[in-house]
């Protein structure tokens, strides 16, 4: 049997439960300068599936991956076990 050879969990993990586009952003940001500066090569953000906003419609999922949009990064949604549409997993 192969074994996967290629790293499989976030090395790094950022929670945006609860905060604005702004806040979200700063902490986005902040993560992604950690993360390079650390040479870590997957990292997630955990955004919610906004569940509990006022028309069960998430915002800062979207709002995050516009971000790493512009910034050129890959992304996918996390797997079920690791958030699922909640969750993206970024390769660095």
């Amino acid at each position: 049997m192969k074994q996967n050879k290629y790293l499989q969990t976030a090395q790094m993990e950022l929670d945006l439960h609860g905060l604005t586009k702004e806040e979200a952003r700063e902490e986005v940001l902040d993560l992604l300068s950690e993360a390079n500066l650390k040479g870590y090569n997957k990292i997630r953000i955990i955004t919610g599936k906004g569940i509990h906003s006022e028309d069960n419609r998430g915002v800062l999922k979207e709002y995050v991956q516009f971000m790493l949009d512009e910034k050129g990064l890959k992304y996918t949604d996390a797997k079920i076990n690791e958030g699922g549409s909640g969750a993206i997993n970024i390769e660095l």
